[in-house]
């Protein structure tokens, strides 16, 4: 099985465009993640993706894009709902921010896998499934996913009673 170098290709393409040094990801000693208390199969699972997709609307052919949430001056909170019955034909990815060499992202499921999650829920794989899943939109300041999305991801996990998240990124 091959796979795609991220962190290379990565380093490569700053390099190119002209950045005088590699780029830095945001490095954590400690993690939000902990230990399940009770098997998967009787979990509530919420996805969460950074996916740039949008919703087309029953009423038109165009998706209508997200807004974030304003809560200062520049600042906003880049956290949107998507309900989980959303059926796959009605999301339709809009931005070129993926690695256009490996795939063209005409598949909904490989960066969004809802019917996945949907057969695995069927087959009781999965407990439940949340009534949302998530889209972020990435932030390359730490800061601004520290202090505003993240506490907004986890307000929302909590509210829906969310025991797994499965973080898709993109």
């Amino acid at each position: 099985m091959s796979y795609v170098n991220y962190i290379e290709k990565t380093h490569q393409y700053y390099f190119r465009i002209g950045h005088g040094s590699a780029y830095r990801y945001a490095h954590n000693e400690d993690g939000p993640f902990t230990a399940l208390k009770k098997p998967v199969a009787e979990s509530r699972l919420t996805m969460i993706s950074s996916a740039g997709f949008e919703i087309i609307p029953s009423d038109g052919p165009e998706p209508t894009p997200f807004k974030g949430i304003n809560i200062g001056e520049k600042d906003q909170v880049e956290v949107f709902p998507i309900a989980s019955g959303t059926p796959k034909e009605k999301l339709k990815y809009m931005t070129g921010a993926h690695n256009r060499a490996e795939s063209d992202m005409a598949d909904i499921d490989a960066f969004f896998p809802i019917t996945r999650l949907r057969e695995l829920h069927a087959e009781g794989v999965i407990g439940g499934l949340a009534g949302n899943y998530l889209r972020i939109r990435p932030s390359y300041s730490t800061t601004k996913t520290l202090k505003l999305d993240a506490p907004e991801v986890l307000r929302r996990c909590r509210e829906e009673q969310v025991d797994v998240a499965l973080l898709v990124p993109v």
